[in-house]
């Protein structure tokens, strides 16, 4: 088991849990505070709903590029998510919502793809993907797929025809623009399954939102304030027990690479 721990644990892995558990611990304060930050009138429900999108994107991403990956790209796409919906709900006419904001956030989030292909191969690779990224995204979105078409709040999982093109297309256009830039970056031989996996990745984590979102919706709206504070009080622990990972290491000497 001690061999195990030893093999697994770097300096590295050490600081992205203590990072990590600072976010939780953010995160949960600000749960705990629902109050004072506005109740439902107030940012929660956004933070609320980017949260539970950042777990869906963290899982494809995750399983698919790694951890470091993941969490770059999973926080900022979830973020990125929740803002989107939130403007859809606010404003009277959603229709030119989609419209305007087409090109905005086709380009952040190939910024967030772009900051996230830093994690993997450098700056070079991350600069030139994320430009790639925006411009495929941004067609894609153009063309009628982007989220905020597909925007349901219902109690169940649903899935569509348009989902599933949309799934695709936006694979497809993340697959080309890994592959091109790994073609023109990286060692030779190695371009075509790094392009591949990232529209794996691409494409896994655009089928979970668009099945998991309606519920995801539908809980938020229906989230009573008080599991709210249970909710935030379970983030701060989580956060305190990654964070403090970096402690026991030291008692309990345990080697780190």
């Amino acid at each position: 088991m001690l061999n195990w721990v030893e093999t697994l644990l770097t300096r590295q892995l050490v600081a992205e849990l203590s990072l990590l558990g600072m976010g939780f611990d953010v995160l949960g304060g600000c749960y705990l505070a629902y109050d004072l930050l506005g109740g439902k009138r107030g940012p929660l429900r956004t933070i609320a709903r980017a949260t539970g999108y950042v777990a869906l994107f963290f899982i494809g991403y995750g399983i698919v590029l790694g951890l470091r990956y993941g969490l770059v790209a999973s926080t900022g796409m979830g973020v990125l998510l929740a803002i989107e919906f939130r403007r859809a709900l606010a404003d009277d006419s959603p229709n030119q919502v989609r419209r305007s904001s087409v090109f905005l956030f086709g380009f952040l989030r190939g910024v967030v793809l772009g900051l996230a292909g830093m994690t993997m191969t450098g700056p070079t690779f991350g600069v030139l993907f994320g430009l790639l990224s925006g411009i495929g995204l941004t067609t894609v979105y153009a063309l009628g797929f982007a989220p905020m078409r597909d925007y349901e709040t219902h109690s169940k999982p649903r899935i569509s025809t348009h989902k599933i093109l949309a799934s695709l297309f936006r694979a497809l256009a993340i697959s080309l623009a890994g592959v091109i830039t790994a073609f023109l970056t990286s060692p030779a031989g190695h371009w075509m399954i790094l392009g591949l996996r990232l529209g794996l990745a691409a494409g896994t984590v655009s089928a979970l939102v668009g099945l998991f979102s309606p519920a995801v919706e539908w809980w938020i709206d229906h989230l009573p304030e008080r599991r709210l504070g249970v909710l935030g009080l379970g983030l701060i622990l989580i956060g305190m027990l990654l964070q403090s990972v970096q402690y026991w290491v030291v008692v309990f000497d345990v080697p780190v690479r």
